[in-house]
């Protein structure tokens, strides 16, 4: 079964018994972080009318406080990332999860035989992230064929799966310089990994 939001497999359903929503991982991680903001909003708003309340009346605190910034810092989604830069202004727009998952795997490359292509994939997805000539459809296109690029790069390798990835992104980058030249440098350093 598929998400309801994305072609992910779906993992979680939401609502009630006659109205089972399917999500998968990603986009249920985005609903439940809504969810948390609404909840610390109501809380700040529960504790700003106690205070009026015990204001109105005369009497000391009646405490009772919900600790809304100690809870928001404890549910604040991490963007912490070790290779890969992106903005406050670009989070919510760009697909963080399969950023996190490209990084990751770029971190796993390191002192392995493809280190230089871990390099070269950090040089594609900047690239992406930073470039004007493309939306932000366009650039979580290229970035979630990346993540499945990075992933067979550290993981199992299968020749059929790099070179449609591969073919897929340099379609997609075609017409943009800088992207098309990171492409094909990602390309030409990974054909000797590759069986012949």
């Amino acid at each position: 079964m598929k998400c309801y939001q994305c072609d992910r497999p779906a993992m979680y359903s939401v609502g009630d018994n006659n109205n089972n929503i399917p999500l998968c991982l990603d986009c249920y991680a985005k609903l439940s972080h809504i969810k948390n903001l609404q909840f610390l909003q109501n809380a700040a708003m529960m504790n700003r009318a106690l205070d009026d309340m015990d204001m109105m009346t005369g009497f000391p605190s009646s405490g009772g406080r919900v600790p809304v910034q100690a809870l928001a810092q404890a549910m604040q989604r991490s963007h912490t990332l070790n290779n890969i830069h992106i903005s406050q202004s670009q989070i919510g727009v760009l697909n963080t999860g399969s950023i996190q998952r490209i990084d990751a795997a770029i971190t796993l490359s390191k002192g392995s035989d493809a280190e230089e292509i871990g390099s070269l994939i950090n040089n594609l997805t900047q690239a992406v992230i930073q470039s004007k000539e493309l939306d932000a459809t366009q650039q979580n296109e290229i970035i979630d064929l990346t993540e499945t690029l990075a992933e067979e790069v550290v993981g199992k390798r299968k020749p059929a799966t790099i070179t449609a990835v591969m073919k897929a992104i340099t379609e997609k980058v075609t017409g943009v310089a800088a992207l098309a030249g990171a492409a094909e440098k990602l390309w030409q350093a990974i054909k000797p990994l590759l069986p012949v």
